[in-house]
């Protein structure tokens, strides 16, 4: 696990900092503002099966009971989005306008 200026690196991607509990519209503006884009559902159980422990380091700050926005967004309706469960490595999903249950991690 190697960190650089907010980023932590684990495995093949760069994961940011926990940036807050915002919209999925402005975690997706902010990480592309920040050179990043949002971790699809895959990656970030990929993090949770396979780099637990780097992860964990990596959620000091927070001790990850919250979800986290995905870019991926729901197969039957595009109005909401997966998030990722970094505790327990449980999946929901989430209408993409709501600010109140989904936090952010950004990867590049």
């Amino acid at each position: 696990m190697k960190k650089e200026k907010g980023w932590t690196k684990i495995g093949n991607l760069e994961w940011s900092e926990d940036l807050g509990i915002m919209d999925w519209f402005t975690a997706e503006k902010i990480c592309k503002e920040m050179g990043g884009r949002l971790p699809t559902k895959k990656e970030l159980l990929y993090l949770f099966n396979n780099h637990f422990e780097e992860m964990k380091k990596m959620l000091k700050q927070n001790p990850g009971g919250y979800d986290y926005w995905s870019a991926t967004t729901h197969s039957t309706d595009p109005e909401y989005a997966w998030g990722v469960g970094l505790r327990y490595e449980d999946t929901s999903y989430g209408n993409k306008t709501s600010s109140i249950s989904y936090r952010v991690r950004c990867v590049r």
